[in-house]
């Protein structure tokens, strides 16, 4: 399992906040050029790839690439950034945390301030802060003295936030949504490059997902699949705080298949091979109706419509820069595709 850990580091300090995906999109093509027929980088950003099969079937495994993240907004006469919220990063999680301005002339580290206790009110303290009240600070003084930096309206910034081991086989970091998605299909596309394939094998690494699946979209309707097996982080509910029943899904149970969602109910042919091939192998998995969505409710649209069931890596404390991932449970879902692909005829 450890040999998963350099690639893991290197996708989740990559930026790629929704949006600006542009480093990370290179990144991919350089780990999978090698081992794919065709790939390339369409108009919106996606990176889109093909293993050439014997059969007319056209399969895809989909990953987005984006993470949740942050963008230049506004710099205040005294120097202090303010910014916008690109996808799903709860406000909760954001005062003093530190942060990374990618710009044109470098990154820039920061943080984001607060005010401290001893300038506010018990009342005013268990108050959450809105984003649109927080600022960063890069330790400069003026307006000017940012924009000399190279800092500007519309640099994206991420949280900075690298890879810790934590007890056993479990890890944690930022950006497991939807790196380690991506990391799943990267590992499939290796484990299958020998492999003689009945059907057309497609990957798309697609842009914005956070901000409404919208890289999918065109990636789904530029390849054209039949059949499709998105690859996501899903929240895992197996911690203090959430209310019981909410999901069944648990760190360290195997991958999910994601039978429903808020906007989507999985394909039953697509489901079943998935179902089938882990109960064949004995792989854990967890059949579950989960929270959020995926790329699987854009792509089971396109076109004529295209069979479609997410699989999905558990996560704790989704989009935040303390996720939580299961080395075990990463395996368990690239053997999990990998092996559903090869039965497909």
């Amino acid at each position: 399992m450890s040999e998963l850990l350099p690639l893991i580091e290197e996708l989740i300090t990559t930026p790629g906040v929704s949006g600006f995906e542009y480093e990370i999109a290179q990144l991919i093509v350089s780990k999978i050029e090698d081992y794919v027929d065709e790939v390339k980088i369409d108009r919106l950003g996606n990176v889109l790839a093909r293993k050439k099969g014997k059969g007319p079937t056209r399969v895809l495994i989909d990953a987005h690439m984006d993470e949740v993240g942050l963008v230049v907004k506004a710099i205040d006469d005294k120097g202090f950034i303010r910014f916008e919220v690109l996808g799903g990063l709860d406000s909760r999680v954001l005062p003093a945390q530190r942060v990374i301005i990618h710009t044109k002339k470098g990154d820039i580290n920061g943080t984001i301030g607060f005010i401290p206790p001893h300038f506010t009110t018990g009342k005013e303290r268990e108050k959450v802060i809105s984003a649109e009240n927080l600022f960063i600070d890069i330790g400069a003084s003026s307006r000017e003295e940012v924009v000399e930096s190279g800092v500007s309206i519309i640099d994206p910034i991420t949280l900075k936030r690298g890879l810790d081991k934590l007890l056993g086989t479990r890890i944690c970091g930022k950006a497991f949504d939807d790196r380690i998605g991506c990391l799943v299909a990267i590992e499939c596309i290796k484990n299958l490059k020998d492999r003689e394939l009945q059907s057309d094998l497609l990957y798309s690494f697609s842009v914005e997902e956070e901000r409404g699946l919208r890289g999918a979209v065109v990636s789904a309707y530029s390849l054209k699949p039949e059949i499709a097996f998105p690859v996501d982080s899903t929240s895992a509910a197996d911690f203090p705080g959430v209310k019981p029943y909410t999901t069944t899904i648990e760190l360290g149970k195997g991958p999910v298949i994601r039978a429903v969602d808020v906007r989507f109910v999985s394909n039953r042919q697509p489901r079943e091979m998935l179902i089938k091939t882990a109960e064949k192998l004995k792989i854990p998995h967890q059949v579950a109706v989960a929270m959020g969505s995926t790329n699987g409710a854009a792509i089971q649209l396109s076109r004529e419509g295209v069979a479609t069931c997410p699989l999905c890596v558990p996560v704790r404390y989704t989009h935040s820069p303390v996720e939580i991932v299961d080395l075990k449970d990463i395996e368990n879902t690239i053997k999990l595709l990998t092996e559903t692909i090869r039965t497909i005829t």
